[in-house]
């Protein structure tokens, strides 16, 4: 028998042990959408019931991705700071040493840390996902392991929340809707990565279906029941957290926050405080009945704006019956 013969059977026990003990780099799954599509909902439900992965949240806005970034929020364990504590996780050290000019690096960082197979980085920007695909071009392994979840909320909810939320109008807020979907299909389509859909509303109907979609779609296995005490991300709007820290300790906080960013706070949460709810997240339907049909129509009007819903698997017409305000 050959040298080589006789040492290919050790190599295979190695590469089967290093498997094993999870040796390998983390995969990386990056949720891309727009605002108010329940990402940081839906990340943080993968992070308490899927094994061995964890939602990071908005690395975006930890590193200060130039143009695509808040500077008053975003770089510290969100939970962490809410519940007065120090986060193992996303440390003082780890925001000086990592950089958006490697995304990848972050993730395996991060994994490590975090003792995770899978991290899901919930930057959301479609240039967050490509600048992470470019970085590592020549990594043909690491690219061989993202995946991409996609949320989105159906429209008319989107571009009501951002006019609650901007001043800004309907239909403003319809072009961008339609344009980061567009850019997000394309993308992933073009780099030919594994995708799938979650829209919010199935979501809220019915986590546990989506769950089972999304631990099958990752390969991991689904706890039965969920540990909310694993959960470290950055990011997130304010309603996100109440489910892991309650609406006082939440409300304290905001209390607790300067001048300038309870403002900030306050605006975002004064459409919201209506939903909260300790014991389980409850969806947002302040869509539904909201608005009249010119209003509907100027959403609606958006060239390929509900060609896209359709791709996105909305039934237009039941969102348009339900968003319309009785006469």
């Amino acid at each position: 028998m050959s040298v080589e013969k006789q040492e290919a059977p050790g190599r295979l026990t190695d590469l089967r042990s290093r498997f094993s003990r999870g040796d390998r780099s983390p995969a990386s799954v990056f949720v891309v959408g727009t605002l108010f599509s329940g990402s940081t909902l839906i990340g943080r439900d993968m992070t308490t019931r899927i094994k061995r992965a964890h939602y990071v949240g908005e690395l975006n806005n930890y590193t200060q991705l130039p143009g695509f970034s808040h500077t008053t929020s975003g770089r510290q364990c969100g939970p962490c700071a809410l519940l007065g504590r120090r986060c193992p996780h996303f440390t003082k050290e780890l925001a000086g040493r990592v950089t958006h000019e490697d995304v990848a690096g972050i993730h395996e960082e991060l994994a490590r840390s975090l003792g995770a197979s899978v991290v899901i980085d919930g930057s959301k920007y479609v240039v967050w996902l490509r600048n992470a695909l470019e970085q590592r071009s020549a990594d043909a392994a690491w690219r061989a392991r993202v995946k991409v979840i996609v949320t989105v909320r159906n429209p008319i909810a989107f571009a009501l929340s951002h006019r609650n939320r901007t001043g800004e109008a309907l239909w403003l807020a319809a072009g961008i809707w339609r344009d980061t979907y567009v850019d997000a299909l394309r993308t992933i389509n073009g780099y030919g990565l594994p995708h799938v859909v979650v829209r919010y509303e199935d979501h809220m109907a019915d986590p546990e279906l989506s769950l089972l979609r999304l631990s099958a779609f990752l390969n991991l296995p689904l706890e039965a029941e969920p540990d909310n005490g694993t959960v470290h991300d950055t990011g997130g709007n304010w309603s996100s957290f109440v489910p892991y820290v309650g609406i006082d300790d939440l409300n304290k906080h905001i209390e607790r926050l300067d001048d300038a960013k309870r403002a900030e706070a306050e605006i975002f949460v004064r459409h919201a405080r209506e939903y909260w709810n300790d014991e389980k997240p409850r969806e947002d339907t302040r869509w539904r009945g909201s608005l009249d049909a010119g209003e509907v129509n100027a959403v609606l009007n958006t060239p390929g704006l509900a060609d896209m819903a359709s791709l996105l698997g909305y039934n237009v017409a039941e969102v348009v019956h339900a968003a319309v305000r009785p006469s």
